[in-house]
């Protein structure tokens, strides 16, 4: 079981896990899991317990108010808000929500976030003065086979790296969401073979990570249907000038990859950050195995450099009692960030392979 940090001891330094148990118990239902002291202490996050929340890639917290649908974007090192117009109505019950860029950047920032249950999608550049909905409908066709639909996010690694949002789509083709060309928000593709995956591997999931203004792809293989058992893994970073997926044995002595949280295989969560300064070693990955209908969550440690995996059991409640969290654990993450403010659009792209409508 894990250490439970003093109440009067600074809360733990980002990043952490949040595990969220709700009104199961009388102790503090809000939990963070320190992964650089492997603590315990209660969230000082006090928005997860007043808004609606949405944590970032880039580390940035969405904050939608229940009451008012006012929404605002936080930082969880230090309470520093970007205000957002409100919303008409509030998010649906699943979604993933990305920044196209880090706030301040020359080219704007746009918020986004992805309806995991309908092909939808709200964007909010930072600085405009509303919400804009689009309705998307990328068709997979394979040969001899009706088209069939798929869902941006859910079940896709996702990430944004220089103003565009990057999705896997089909086994020769990435999905990218641009921000920046002169008629606004643009969805097309980009040819590239997705990476080979073993036939003696009968489950893997896979995480689009940014790190650096890089694209990596990490591949997590399960031990047969044993998804709390890792039995391999591949990092991969992408060569835009090919453009390909090119396996690299390492990802920077100062950098950590922190994956997984929501639901295994669904919303494919994948960041990065600076390891030394968050006090962690470097070229890890920190894969967060959580199964929604169980009450189990393993962190796993995968140290790129000595080839070696540690498996962690974070949330271990009530003298050893594992209780169901009201909501998947998930991380909160640091982040930098210079704030600048500044403000999308009916376009229909047919792309071999791929149609996109959007509107």
């Amino acid at each position: 079981m894990e250490s439970v940090q003093d109440p009067g001891v600074s809360p733990s330094p980002l990043p952490v896990l949040v595990n969220d148990l709700g009104t199961q118990t009388d102790d503090e239902p809000l939990t963070q899991y320190s992964i650089s002291s492997k603590a315990l202490s209660p969230v000082a996050f006090d928005e997860l317990r007043r808004y609606r929340c949405f944590v970032t890639p880039q580390g940035w917290v969405l904050a939608l108010d229940p009451a008012s649908c006012q929404t605002f974007l936080c930082r969880p090192q230090d309470g520093e808000r970007i205000q957002l117009p409100p919303k008409e109505q509030g998010f649906p019950e699943s979604c993933k929500c990305l920044l196209s860029d880090m706030p301040g950047a020359a080219s704007g920032s746009s918020v986004v976030v992805f309806d995991l249950d309908d092909n939808e999608m709200w964007v909010c550049k930072i600085g405009a003065t509303n919400w804009d909905s689009h309705r998307y409908e990328p068709s997979m066709f394979v040969k001899g086979r009706i088209p069939q639909l798929t869902n941006i996010a859910m079940g896709h690694g996702i990430a944004a790296v220089g103003g565009r949002i990057y999705f896997e789509l089909t086994a020769r083709e990435m999905g990218v969401i641009d921000f920046n060309g002169k008629e606004g928000l643009k969805l097309d593709t980009i040819e590239v073979d997705m990476v080979d995956l073993p036939l003696s591997i009968r489950m893997a999931s896979m995480y689009l990570v940014e790190s650096s203004g890089e694209l990596f792809l990490v591949v997590i293989f399960f031990d047969g249907e044993n998804v709390h058992k890792i039995a391999n893994h591949a990092v991969y970073k992408m060569d835009f000038s090919e453009p390909k997926w090119c396996e690299v044995d390492e990802i920077g002595a100062d950098r950590v990859f922190l994956l997984g949280g929501d639901r295994l295989g669904i919303s494919c969560f994948g960041a990065s950050c600076s390891a030394g300064d968050h006090g962690l070693g470097g070229n890890c990955i920190y894969f967060l195995n959580h199964v929604p209908t169980t009450t189990k969550s393993f962190l796993h440690v995968i140290d790129l450099k000595t080839g070696t995996e540690e498996a962690r059991r974070p949330f271990i409640t009530h003298n050893g009692y594992h209780m169901m969290p009201v909501r998947s654990p998930f991380w909160l993450l640091p982040t930098e960030s210079t704030l600048q403010a500044q403000g999308s659009f009916m376009l229909l792209i047919s792309l071999y392979g791929v149609n996109f409508y959007i509107s």
